[in-house]
This record gives C-alpha cells, structure tokens and sequence, in this order.
C-alpha cells in the first residue's frame, strides 16, 4: 500500500487485522471478527466464477476486494484508505513505478529552478482533458494547487511552502516557494494526492467530488453500478489521452471488512486482489495465491512529553534511551509477527530514504538501568500510556514493551481508549502508540519531529540541531541531501523521542491471473500499473 499518510495509512491496515482468540505475547492464533458473507457472495458487475486458487479468469474486470470504503473519492479531502479508489480516475502529475522511479504522466518534465529548491517548473502534456471534457492547462494547475491548500486535506501541509502559482503559458507553470522543499516531484505523484488534478469545472461545485470522479485518468466512476459503502465500478474515460495502455474494461472495488471472508472471496475466485494483513498471508501462500508485502509502517510507543511536563523522568535523554536498550525488538518482533516482521529502532524503512545501517539500541537491560541510575532514577518509575482500544495489534506490542520495562523497573501503564478518544486525549499522557506508514524524511519532519509538526509532536518538543539538519536538507541537491536525511534521522534516534520496535508490512494477495510486479521494499505499484499476467498488453 501507498505511504501516502502518516496516520490514515497505518489506520486502514491494522484496522484489518482480526482479534486475536488469546492475549499475551505469541503468535496469534485467529478467528473470524465480523459475519461471514454468503458462500455465494457476488460482485456487481463482475464476471467470472469460481475455481482453483491458479486458474485464470476473465481479462475485461480487474476485481478488487478492500477493507475500507474511501473515506471520500475528493483527492483533496481523501487519506490512504482511498487511494485504491482514487487511482483509476486521476492520473497524477508525475507516476510513481513499481521501482520507485518518477516518470512523466500529466506532467512530460518538471524541475527545480537555481539553487536552494524555491522555485520549480511543470511542463504539462498538451492535448489531454478531463473527463468532463475541460482542458488540462497551467490554469487547471493553478486552481487545483489553491484547492488543494484550502481543502485541509493530508496534502494541504505539505503545499504551504508553495506562495505563488504563475501560469507562464498555456502548458508551463512556475511554483514560487516561501521556503525549500525537496519533495515536489514525490508530492505531485498519486503517493500524495497533490498531483491527482480535478477537473476545473468540477472545482466549481466541489460539493459533487465526494461522490463522483472528475480526474483525467484511465477510467471513470459509474454511479449507476456504484453503492457507496459496498461497491464501486469504474468504467474507460472515454476521453483518457492515453488509451492504448487501458488494461481492464472495468475495475470493480468490492468492500469486504473482514479479511478471512475477503480471502475465501479471493480463493474462489469471486476476487482478483485483496489487501490484507499477516493474519492471512500463511493461509493466502497455501491457497497457492501470490503475496506481496511492502515493509513500511513503523510500531512502537511514542515518548511524547519530552520536556518531563507529565512524567518528569522522560525530561533526561539518558532515560528516553534507557527505555530504547531496555526492549527486545527481536523477540517481539518474532512473536507478533512471525517472518513477516522486522525488528527496529529507526523510523527509517532499509533500501529507502534516511535510513542509517546501524544498530542504535541493542537488547541491553544491564545498560538500561545504568543509564536509569545515571540519571536518579534507579528504583525506575510509572510511565503510562495511551492506546487504542481496537485493533488488537498495538495493545499486543505495548503489553509486549511493558514487559521488558518491567525487569528495568520501568511500570508502564496502558490506557487503552476508543481510537477516536485516544487521539483527543494524546496531550494528557506522556505516551502513546507509534504507528507510521515511512515516508520521505522531509515529510517525516512536517509529521512527527519538527516544533510545528502536525498530528504526532503534541507537545511541540524542539531540537535546534535536528531544526538545523532540516532546513539545510531542505534546500540541498539530491546528492548531498541523502547524507543529511541519514544525520537527520540519527538525530532523531539519539534523542530517543521515539521507542520503534518494529517493522509490520502491508500485503496484496491475488491470483496469478493478474500481474502487480510489486518491487520488494517499495510501495505497491499504482492500480493502473496491474494488468493480465496473459493476453493482450500483458
């Protein structure tokens, strides 16, 4: 899946992962969450039957099952759960490949002008229109960056640095920043929604963009075959400027929130792709489908009262990194989630951007309390902490930590609350879940570090190195900005304002008719990327 979000990401996936039938820290046996669907379950608009887990099935439908229903099909109002639906309607600025490189889309070249990434240029594709038949032009590019900022969407915080927006002709625009910023080509991509443009009549009436597509892509909501919540199908744009690399007649995304029913869907053939969790990946691999996981959301407990305002203890570093020598990532990671989990104590995913090839914490309880002692708090402290109370996956790893606290004398106390209710009431307790989908490190920075970060640094703790090592990554080339992204997030790792345990991955599960060239350790390719693994354009 998409790290398109800091947090609607993380919430979509573990939200599908099932209760488990026992507590306690093991590799969790499984039931069914939710009522099982009709064995004779089926799909509006969706041909094709059943069958053995290998045979082949129709070309003409790509059908989908996903766990959540998008949140809103407006892609300045949407987070990562909607990006399977977003997809097929808006093709994006620059498109993201399978293997992570940037290629033109609506947007045939793009760069930054002088030095210190303040100024970037669009050159856009001529020729194209939406599919409501108004034209793609520098001033549909103009008026979407001002919706977009207005929307309060996910991607609104990551265009504030953009101050101005001049159409220089009719297919050329020039993007004047306010300060640096690194990542517009990545922003522009459909990983952010900031480059899935809509259509400027529609930007007229946003009122309707909650409920149909305007986009320029290779297909188009089908309101008459759509249910929201249930299904929805989407039919060629008849006027998508690139046709000829269409792949399906239609794609229909069915919801199915509980993912063993998904699975059965996916074994008789009622599916071609489902998303899930490690809960089903063994049972998925046996079926004889094709799993593809993307290593990508950081689990763990954020030390959030850094300045020791509610748990004077976490004021000391020595104590924030105590309690990161004091956890066993390995075992816990081996418990939770068996081979299909990595240990951590980086916010940094391997082979992507910032990541340093260093083990900052090791398992060393007998260095924890050193540093505990060090700093007077040798006979330990309280520590508690918010969670919330569903899913099941981040109550498991904070009970998980606790016990390793424990034998430092650290008493971590869990409150766990209803999702909602703990993300309110994140500034009444010094610490609470971790859970991040990876992202470039600038992104990284807006979300979770920076004095003015948005959503993950309640209480607004600020390092004028690590503010430093920001703003001259900021505005550095390509090159020398890698090295700083590694200084970042060593930064941010010796500060322990942070206690990463793990890695937990994002699957796809399908059958071998269908063809996703998933690139290990990268974000899932685009729905548009999949296609028949046989036949025509294959």
């Amino acid at each position: 899946m998409s790290t398109a979000s800091l947090g609607g990401t993380l919430r979509a996936r573990l939200t599908e992962a099932p209760v488990p039938d026992r507590p306690g820290l093991s590799r969790r046996r499984f039931a069914a969450t939710a009522t099982v669907l009709a064995s004779g379950l089926t799909l509006t608009a969706c041909s094709g039957g059943a069958g053995s887990a290998g045979s082949a099935t129709s070309h003409s439908t790509l059908r989908i099952g996903q766990f959540w229903p998008p949140v809103s099909l407006d892609p300045a109002k949407a987070g990562g759960e909607s990006l399977f639906y977003l997809n097929p309607a808006y093709d994006p600025l620059i498109h993201r490949a399978a293997d992570g490189s940037l290629r033109p889309r609506l947007a045939t070249s793009w760069r930054y002008l002088g030095k210190g990434n303040t100024a970037f240029e669009i050159k856009l594709r001529a020729g194209v229109t939406f599919s409501d038949g108004a034209p793609l032009d520098a001033e549909a590019v103009e008026r979407n960056i001002a919706y977009f900022k207005q929307a309060a969407g996910q991607a609104a915080a990551f265009l504030a640095p953009v101050a101005k927006v001049e159409a220089l002709d009719e297919h050329t625009v020039h993007l004047a920043l306010s300060h640096p910023h690194p990542q517009l080509p990545a922003l522009f991509t459909q990983d952010y929604f900031a480059g899935n443009l809509i259509s400027p009549r529609a930007l007229a009436d946003p009122g309707g963009l909650a409920r149909r597509t305007y986009g320029a892509g290779p297909y188009m909501l089908a309101p008459a075959e759509t249910v929201a919540g249930d299904h929805y199908t989407y039919v060629p744009n008849p006027r998508y400027w690139n046709a000829k690399d269409r792949r399906y007649d239609r794609i229909v995304i069915k919801v199915l929130p509980n993912e063993n029913t998904a699975l059965a869907a996916l074994k008789t053939g009622q599916v071609d792709v489902i998303s899930g969790s490690y809960a089903i990946a063994s049972g998925a691999a046996r079926a004889g489908l094709k799993v593809a996981s993307s290593p990508n959301i950081v689990m763990g407990i954020q030390l959030n009262d850094r300045a020791g305002k509610l748990c004077p203890p976490l004021r000391d570093v020595r104590v924030r990194q105590a309690l990161n020598h004091a956890v066993d990532r390995r075992k816990i990671t081996k418990a939770l989630l068996g081979a299909y989990g990595t240990p951590t104590d980086q916010p940094a995913v391997p082979g992507q951007d910032g990541h340093n090839d260093t083990v900052f914490y090791p398992h060393d309880p007998v260095k924890a309390k050193q540093l505990l002692a060090a700093a007077g708090h040798a006979d330990g402290f309280t520590l508690p902490v918010v969670i919330p109370s569903t899913p099941a996956f981040p109550g498991e790893i904070a009970q998980a930590i606790a016990a390793d606290l424990e034998k430092v004398g650290v008493r971590m106390r869990i409150t766990a609350k209803d999702p909602a209710g703990a993300a309110q009431e994140i500034t009444k307790y010094p610490a609470s879940t971790m859970g991040w989908g990876a992202l470039p490190v600038y992104f990284m920075g807006r979300g979770l570090w920076l004095r003015d970060a948005v959503g993950m640094n309640p209480f607004h703790s600020s390092d004028p190195e690590l503010e430093r090592l920001d703003r001259q990554a900021a505005a550095a080339d390509e090159k020398t900005r890698s090295g700083l992204d590694r200084d970042i997030v060593r930064r941010v790792v010796e500060q322990a304002w942070f206690l990463p345990v793990c890695l937990s991955p994002v699957f796809l599960f399908h059958r071998d008719s269908v063809r996703i060239e998933a690139v290990r350790d990268r974000p899932f390719p685009s729905v548009v990327d999949w296609r028949p693994a046989a036949g025509p354009g294959a």
